[in-house]
């Protein structure tokens, strides 16, 4: 295929079978004329499969795959090691999938493929231990850096904000803070208001976790305002934290900042389905 469209550019995570439909599009003309790319296809079909918890569908394909893989097709070798640790993963088999992430690692490297790599590489850091997963954050995000290419570059800012999290859960607040900070440059460097202000909520929280619980105030509040101004709705998580930095102030306005965030987060489906007992502790101190 001369120029083949950029399936990667036609992903929507948030709808794995309209994906599928699109992807299933463009192969009858890439399988006569482009194997690797035919290939690379099925491979991101398999996600669409994982993505809906259709494991079977999605180790089904990909064992149809492997035997069509040569030394001709790297990338899509590469992709096939991905996807088959992404279903391992989600079904819950991490260590199956560390395996598969890592070999995917060191193909990617191997072959400079270092879009994948990257994507292997944070791959890695979510199947392992906490201890664990600064390192590979890091080479991820050596290689990022070290990178004149604007896509491979495009990591820079979900690999911040992994490995910030990461410092955090490990009490490395202060590195932490500083790779939020990283993240939050990118976002406004690049004009991405509505992740910028998700950089910010984490800076706030990161300024709670330091007992820097005024400072906390009034980063969110300003937060609050700016999200407002821009015609962003609500957020429950921003009133959620308001109302744990007025707990910790004794501020007497804490019950409507928690009344807030229990009535935002209780429209959450995940949050209902995932936090029920920080939404009934949300309740509680609202004095609902």
């Amino acid at each position: 295929m001369n120029n083949p469209p950029d399936f990667m550019a036609q992903w929507d995570y948030q709808d794995p079978a309209a994906t599928a439909l699109r992807f299933q599009a463009l192969l009858p003309e890439a399988r006569v004329t482009d194997l690797q790319y035919e290939l690379e296809l099925l491979t991101q079909i398999a996600r669409t499969h994982s993505l809906q918890r259709q494991f079977s569908q999605a180790h089904q394909l990909l064992d149809e795959i492997e035997p069509r893989l040569t030394d001709a097709t790297p990338r899509a070798r590469l992709r096939a090691l991905l996807e088959r640790g992404r279903t391992f993963n989600s079904a819950g088999d991490k260590a199956s999938a560390r395996v598969l992430f890592e070999q995917a690692w060191q193909q990617g490297v191997k072959h400079e493929e270092r879009y994948l790599a990257i994507d292997a590489a944070h791959m890695v850091a979510i199947a392992a231990p906490l201890e664990e997963q600064s390192r590979w954050h890091q080479l991820a995000m050596e290689l990022a850096e070290h990178s004149q290419d604007k896509r491979v570059r495009g990591w820079l800012a979900t690999l911040y904000n992994n490995q910030g999290w990461t410092l955090f859960e490990l009490g490395r607040l202060d590195e932490a803070r500083a790779c939020q900070q990283k993240c939050l440059a990118w976002h406004q460097q690049h004009d991405n208001q509505g992740k910028a202000f998700i950089a910010r909520w984490s800076l706030a929280r990161l300024s709670r976790a330091q007992g820097l619980h005024e400072q906390a105030q009034a980063e969110l509040s300003q937060l609050r305002d700016d999200m407002a101004a821009a015609g962003v709705p609500e957020d429950g998580y921003v009133f959620e934290e308001l109302g744990e930095n007025a707990l910790a102030l004794n501020d007497p306005t804490v019950t409507e900042y928690f009344a807030r965030a229990w009535f935002l987060l209780s429209q959450d489906g995940w949050f209902k389905a995932n936090e029920a007992e920080r939404l009934a502790r949300l309740k509680r101190l609202a004095k609902l």
